[in-house]
């Protein structure tokens, strides 16, 4: 989910929780204020009727045909009470054009006018509390769907403005390259936590380029420093393998130390090309015929095949191209052709089919004793005894996930591996 969205999720309920609050404190404020007129209304009223009762009395009216209604009630008394304070109350009574009980407001007070003693009781109408709830509510959910319209566009035209530095950011990092000896390119921004963001970016990413360089030149160094005593060993031991006063045990154990130093130098090549995969040293690659490739590799094995009396058989479709590195490529072929012979048996069988859409190459061989996708793995082989770096499989599972393609490994009679395009 998205900043600008989480964004407003939390407006939504902090507003959720403002608008309940405020609902509440609204419909109380309202049923106050609408008591308070009411009572103000009433106690006017009460005025123009004493001032019409005065008059009543000093003239002799009927007291009951001029001023008892459904709204107001005047009883004569004999004495006065000792309470004259004006009451208000709430009460249930017909209201004079719904003819239904309705709640009113009620004033009663008692009063002298003219030497008379009188009980006087006024009833008016109220706002009910449920109309008065029904409309708190109406308001708030319009209020609240004005605010989450005014929210959703705000947010978004200013997540446009204030975020944009960070989605720039966003983009150039993803196209940092560690192996670029350019320093990485970010935004200016006048937003403080966002400066800050690309100020450690900055250190972060200067540090890392600092540090691949130094183990880059490490490795070649490595490398290349390695190669040139091993190719004077393994010149020296080639010389004494001429040598006509070696013993069969002496020629044996210098055999042995010659495939020793080739395994290291494979070794040595193999674990700085991984390197180099990995750092992204090769260009993604151009439009290659790799049936033209797959055919060269078979022509180039040929002796191989024949020197362990393997039968081949293939089923290759002409010029299929694929986005593919030519060096990568080719080297992920031949290790495919070179674990097939070196894992088959004598006499044993290849098969070649490729297509548009994926490169199968099955072989005969004995029976994994491990998983076979821990083959894919560095330094692991089917037989701990075997002379092989046990890197041949991890750099086509490297090459295969430079160029973004898939690719496995199952057994079922015959060892498989198939790689889809």
């Amino acid at each position: 989910m998205s900043l600008t969205l989480k964004t407003i999720l939390y407006y939504f309920v902090i507003a959720i929780f403002v608008f309940s609050i405020g609902g509440i404190v609204v419909y109380r404020l309202i049923s106050q204020e609408i008591a308070q007129e009411t009572d103000y209304y009433l106690s006017h009223s009460l005025e123009i009727i004493e001032t019409r009762l005065e008059r009543a009395v000093e003239r002799g009216y009927n007291l009951n045909n001029r001023f008892n209604t459904n709204q107001m009630i005047i009883k004569e008394l004999s004495s006065l009470p000792a309470d004259t304070n004006i009451h208000y109350s709430d009460t249930l009574a017909m209201h004079p054009h719904l003819n239904q009980l309705e709640m009113m407001r009620k004033l009663n007070v008692a009063r002298e006018v003219k030497g008379k003693f009188f009980d006087i009781t006024i009833i008016d109408v109220i706002v009910e509390d449920s109309d008065i709830y029904d409309s708190v509510v109406q308001i708030i959910i319009r209020l609240f769907a004005l605010f989450a319209l005014a929210t959703i566009i705000g947010t978004f035209l200013m997540s446009r403005s204030l975020l944009q530095p960070f989605k720039e950011t966003l983009e150039n990092i993803k196209k940092f390259k560690v192996m670029s000896s350019e320093p990485i390119a970010l935004p200016a921004t006048t937003t403080k936590e966002f400066s800050q963001l690309n100020k450690f970016l900055r250190e972060m990413t200067s540090q890392a380029q600092q540090e691949y360089q130094i183990l880059k030149k490490f490795s070649e160094n490595a490398s290349h420093e390695m190669q040139t005593p091993l190719a004077i060993a393994a010149g020296k031991l080639d010389l004494l393998t001429d040598s006509d006063n070696l013993t069969e045990e002496q020629f044996g154990l210098v055999t042995s130390a010659q495939r020793s130093l080739k395994k290291l130098s494979q070794l040595g090549q193999s674990l700085s090309l991984l390197s180099k995969i990995e750092n992204h040293e090769f260009s993604r690659g151009e439009k290659i015929n790799v049936s033209e490739l797959v055919d060269e590799a078979l022509l180039n094995f040929k002796e191989l095949f024949d020197i362990k009396n393997l039968s081949v058989t293939t089923n290759i479709q002409g010029k299929i191209f694929k986005d593919l590195n030519p060096h990568l490529a080719t080297i992920l072929i031949n290790n495919l052709f070179h674990n097939a012979i070196r894992h088959n048996i004598e006499g044993g069988r290849i098969r070649v089919i490729m297509d548009d859409h994926h490169l199968t190459i099955s072989n005969t061989g004995a029976v994994p004793e491990k998983p076979t996708e821990r083959m894919f793995d560095r330094f692991e082989k089917n037989n701990p005894q075997s002379d092989s770096t046990g890197l041949g499989l991890a750099i086509v599972k490297e090459i295969c996930d430079f160029h973004n393609i898939k690719i496995d490994y199952t057994y079922n009679i015959e060892h498989q591996i198939n790689i889809y395009f």
